[in-house]
């Protein structure tokens, strides 16, 4: 039961480049903090229009043969949804206020955490999704993946252990559209801050061993060649997608062998990160659930670093 009137609401579809509705997904628990902390940052920030706070509880099985029983669960449970809004609101007049504000909604609802909350997300036609993540535990950060596969728009993920601030945006690049998506999507975002951030673009290049035996050449003769390569390449993204943004930086690092993301990971924690901006690899219903490796990888290390998925 949602505390909300659940009516499909009539907006288009996200951009990468207007962020005006709020899902924030609050599992009741220490994980909330950080969540709610970012969530007071951004409307500090962002001329956020609206923010729907969402709790799913566990879908209480009523089929009992037992009629008197039955009802007495029965209401016993409104009555625990009621308790858990009322704990909702509490928690979250804390770091939101509603004066002057963006307006805020509560809805609880009751099943399975992932469906129930993109089905929130669909009716309350949210721009971004907020979900926490626990530190020390896999089972929310599973959610947190899965949330991320399966949402139609943004999705930021908050580790516990995050920082509510934005000094340094990171954006890994491919040079693909996706990749141009994340960068709008963080430049767009830095104009809004009345403090600038630094957004580092990061181009992660592998230098495959074997040419330099096909081509004769020494290693480090190999590896000018192809950093002189994918600068030219790297600076002429920048120059077409972020030519007049002055906070812009590019950086090029090489690998070794193995998946990008730990490299990426370390990289950012180098750099003091305070959000990850990546680009997810489409829009269709396949598309959607194809986050890459690199991705899936850096969601997997990753519990200190904000990070937003560009839809």
């Amino acid at each position: 039961m949602s505390a909300i009137k659940e009516q499909e609401v009539s907006r288009p579809a996200p951009s990468s480049l207007e962020i005006d509705y709020l899902l924030v997904a609050l599992e009741m628990g220490k994980a909330d903090e950080s969540v709610l902390h970012f969530v007071h940052f951004l409307t500090q920030t962002l001329p956020l229009k609206g923010i729907t706070f969402v709790h799913v509880l566990p879908k209480v099985d009523l089929f009992f043969n037992d009629f008197t029983q039955n009802m007495q669960n029965l209401i016993k449970n409104y009555g625990h949804q009621d308790e858990v809004l009322e704990e909702m609101r509490n928690k979250v007049s804390s770091f939101v206020h509603a004066e002057n504000g963006p307006r805020l909604h509560f809805s609880i609802r009751e099943g399975n955490p992932l469906e129930e909350v993109l089905q929130e997300a669909r009716l309350s036609g949210a721009d971004l999704l907020l979900v926490g993540q626990r530190s020390g535990t896999g089972n929310h950060g599973i959610l947190a993946r899965n949330l991320v596969r399966k949402s139609v728009g943004h999705t930021l993920i908050i580790p516990e252990q995050s920082q509510a601030q934005l000094k340094t945006i990171v954006v890994p690049v491919d040079f693909s559209p996706h990749s141009v998506r994340a960068l709008e999507t963080a430049i767009n975002l830095n104009r809004s801050l009345s403090e600038k951030a630094k957004i580092i673009c990061v181009n992660i290049f592998e230098l495959p061993a074997v040419f330099s035996y096909k081509v004769r050449h020494s290693y480090e003769a190999l590896k000018q060649v192809m950093e002189e390569d994918r600068k030219a390449a790297f600076q002429d993204f920048i120059n077409t997608y972020a030519k007049e943004e002055p906070n812009v930086e590019m950086e090029l690092i090489e690998q070794g062998y193995g998946n990008v993301g730990p490299y990426l990971h370390q990289f950012c924690e180098d750099r003091h990160a305070d959000l990850i901006v990546l680009g997810a690899k489409g829009h269709s219903k396949v598309e959607l659930l194809l986050l890459g490796s690199v991705t899936e990888k850096l969601l997997t290390l990753n519990q200190t670093i904000s990070t937003l998925v560009v839809k």
